[in-house]
């Protein structure tokens, strides 16, 4: 799924999703960290009270509703079972484990009502999702199917949704340059 973007986007919108959730902007080329280093930040949004305590000290943060082990929470909340995250996804694919079901569809939900509040604000031309959670396929038609409830404009979702280049390696390789 790694297409060429041509022309180069002005506005692009990186999202990490696994044991945390987070984000960064870039404008221009430029990352944008904004006057408290803050920039981006998308993880410690409130998006859902079910959420609960954050460790940030707010309640519902993104972060506490669709991170990797909010979601593995939420299936035991279910059906008392732990389960991982990848195997929670090949149980829903399977189509035979009900809280699993719920899960997956949660975590659908989540993504599409907490990713409007940056297409609603920065439009940008493209989201790279990262992490973990990343790697579920659904995440790319399913989620961003639930967006469309909750963007301002005509329901019709043109921002790109790409899987990053170096896959799960991004983040190394990201530390590595600095």
């Amino acid at each position: 799924m790694v297409r060429d973007i041509t022309p180069k986007p002005q506005a692009v919108f990186g999202v990490i999703m696994g044991t945390g959730v987070g984000g960064g902007l870039v404008i221009d080329g430029k990352v944008i960290s904004g006057r408290h280093g803050i920039g981006g930040e998308w993880g410690h949004n409130f998006i859902d009270e079910s959420g609960g305590d954050c460790y940030c000290g707010k309640v519902g943060c993104v972060e506490t509703v669709f991170s990797g082990p909010a979601l593995e929470r939420f299936y035991k909340s279910l059906c008392g079972s732990e389960m991982r995250m990848k195997d929670i996804a090949a149980a829903y694919r399977k189509g035979n484990d009900p809280a699993a079901d719920q899960t997956m569809k949660r975590m659908f939900s989540m993504f599409g009502k907490a990713i409007s509040q940056i297409i609603n604000v920065v439009d940008p031309e493209v989201v790279v999702l990262g992490g973990g959670l990343s790697n579920i396929d659904e995440l790319y038609t399913e989620g961003v199917e639930q967006l469309r409830q909750h963007i301002f404009n005509s329901k019709k979702v043109e921002t790109l949704f790409l899987k990053p280049k170096l896959g799960d390696s991004a983040g190394v390789f990201g530390a590595a340059l600095l």
